[in-house]
């Protein structure tokens, strides 16, 4: 496992994350080792747009007292906070922190990606995989589906009184936006989108960050 501090916040990187990236970049399709270029540079904009993320989430964590660590795993990545006690005004800002962090960096890659109008078919690809990942899977992320950012803001905002409502919307949402990623042929997100509504379906579960 590797491990680091980045802005004096403990990071581990789990030998899973690697392999996550591996096969959603391709590995699968690899026809020869001329593949693995464009490989690595989809793993550097993952590994890249998700520290951003979950220090989005570390830095306003520090902010309200607590000092997190960040772990990237082989679905993404998680900021706990060991010991905290936040308010639910607090959790929600913990929570928006991440996806806000996403979204600054996806509009500072359209700058660069506009002011320098780069040509190397490196640099587009790079380029390209930022916005997809900064753009697209932050919308993901932002459903109202447990334990992602969206799923705890909607549960933050609507309190523990209703824990019942935040279960069902997730369900609910989860099944369809699965059926269309299957429709789409996007496998591995409709998979994912399924397993997190039937988690979502079980019943409440606890907060990854804590």
């Amino acid at each position: 496992m590797l491990r680091f501090r980045l802005f004096g916040f403990p990071v581990s990187v789990d030998w899973f994350f690697w392999l996550t990236c591996f096969l959603l970049g391709g590995g699968l399709r690899m026809q020869s080792t001329r593949d693995l270029p464009d490989i690595l540079l989809w793993t550097i904009a993952v590994f890249f747009s998700i520290v951003i993320h979950e220090l989005g989430h570390a830095f306003v964590g520090k902010k309200n007292g607590v000092l997190p660590a960040i772990h990237l795993h082989g679905l993404g990545g998680v900021t706990v906070f060991p010991g905290a006690a936040f308010s639910r005004r607090q959790n929600i800002a913990v929570s928006a922190a991440g996806p806000a962090a996403s979204l600054a960096l996806g509009l500072l890659t359209l700058v660069i990606a506009s002011v320098f109008q780069p040509q190397s078919s490196g640099a587009i690809a790079l380029l390209r995989y930022l916005l997809w990942i900064n753009f697209f899977w932050t919308l993901i992320n932002l459903l109202p589906i447990l334990p992602l950012d969206g799923g705890q803001i909607i549960r933050d905002i609507l309190g523990p009184a209703r824990q019942e409502i935040t279960r069902w919307v997730g369900v609910i949402c989860a099944a369809a936006v699965a059926l269309w990623a299957f429709e789409q042929g996007l496998i591995f997100l409709g998979l994912m989108l399924a397993y997190l509504g039937f988690m979502n379906y079980q019943g409440p579960h606890r907060d990854p960050r804590a």
